[in-house]
């Protein structure tokens, strides 16, 4: 056994063995400060891509049914002498919106006065068949629409904005939000609000299936250790404009869960509040709900919506110790091949001289 050790091939391949595991210390020291450091700079740049893909599908979603609404209103205003016309015009609205939930247009008090007090007419989407629309014309006996703040402040601001999300009144369960203009008769005057409102729910799926694509990722920190990061669009107050958790929708507060004990919370929520655009986010993280995460947001163009993706520190962290350890892994086979094809060449080229001489 004594002999086998001090053969020129072992003798040797222990030295080559040592030399490779203080080349492979370096190797992990590197990783594990040098290296680690731009791991975690490409991972948040991938969560800040994964922010902005979110955000131009939303964008270009909410510029479609700006477009739908907008396109309709010359031809509206040229025929407000004609109320019987307008139930189709609503409909064709909704038709041509693949987006479009349902569509109304509610009038001033009394401008039609052989309508009643109150006269919308209104179209929407069946919903056990989305190709059929249904329409109606809703008055009197409906709800009091004259007195709403989103009513009085397009009417009397004559300009055009989002609404604040609601439930849909004929199930009370779909998440809807309504881009409104104001709709005007000859004299210029505002006299309608048409609104179209879309669905909140594709929008909230399409936020969950992105975050289970990046949390897919990294499987020992989302299916192990519970972590994964979670978009959300909220509104300058806070309030969960989608979740993935139906029961905070339109209730929970966003804000409220950011720990009041960190000092960088309030220097947070303005910078959001102010509409500026995360930049370098894992420069400072924020203890969000009992776990410390860096925040990624982006204000909505022509809304008072905000979108915002959570991602624990921890949940990076993992992701770059998997990927320093693949590296050090492959470093680490290449000097275990090198290692015996060294042994192997030592060895033949020794049995070759040895063959030699006899």
């Amino acid at each position: 056994m004594s002999r086998f050790w001090n053969t020129v091939e072992i003798k040797v391949a222990l030295r080559m063995s040592a030399w490779a595991l203080v080349v492979l210390a370096g190797v992990a020291y590197y990783l594990f400060t040098d290296t680690s450091q731009a791991f975690t700079s490409m991972y948040t740049e991938n969560c800040h891509s994964k922010m902005l893909i979110n955000y131009e599908y939303t964008r270009r979603v909410l510029s479609d049914v700006y477009v739908q609404v907008s396109n309709n209103v010359y031809q509206i205003e040229s025929t407000l002498d004609n109320p019987n016309d307008q139930l189709e015009q609503m409909r064709r609205i909704v038709k041509r919106g693949n987006r479009i939930h349902s569509c109304g247009m509610n009038f001033v008090q009394g401008y039609y006065p052989q309508k009643g007090t109150r006269y919308c007419p209104f179209a929407w989407r069946n919903p056990k068949n989305r190709e059929e629309i249904l329409t109606d014309e809703k008055g009197d006996h409906d709800f009091d629409y004259l007195q709403a703040r989103w009513f009085r402040a397009v009417v009397e601001g004559d300009t055009a904005e989002w609404s604040d999300p609601f439930y849909d009144g004929y199930d009370n369960t779909t998440a809807l939000a309504a881009y409104m203009v104001p709709i005007h008769d000859k004299t210029g005057k505002a006299v309608a609000v048409l609104g179209a409102d879309i669905s909140l729910d594709w929008l909230s799926y399409k936020l969950v299936e992105t975050d289970s694509t990046y949390n897919a990722q990294s499987k020992l920190a989302f299916q192990v250790m519970g972590l994964k990061s979670e978009s959300y669009i909220i509104d300058y107050d806070g309030k969960y404009i989608t979740h993935p958790d139906r029961e905070k929708l339109l209730n929970g507060v966003f804000y409220d869960y950011i720990s009041h004990k960190d000092a960088k919370r309030n220097m947070l929520i303005n910078r959001m509040k102010s509409r500026q655009m995360s930049s370098n986010e894992s420069a400072e993280s924020f203890l969000f709900r009992g776990e410390e995460c860096y925040f990624f947001y982006i204000p909505l163009k022509y809304t008072n919506w905000i979108m915002v993706t959570v991602v624990p520190c921890r949940s990076i962290d993992m992701m770059v110790i998997e990927r320093c350890l693949r590296v050090f892994a492959i470093v680490a086979i290449g000097m275990f091949v090198m290692l015996l094809l060294g042994y192997y060449y030592i060895r033949v080229e020794r049995y070759r001289d040895i063959k030699s001489r006899r």
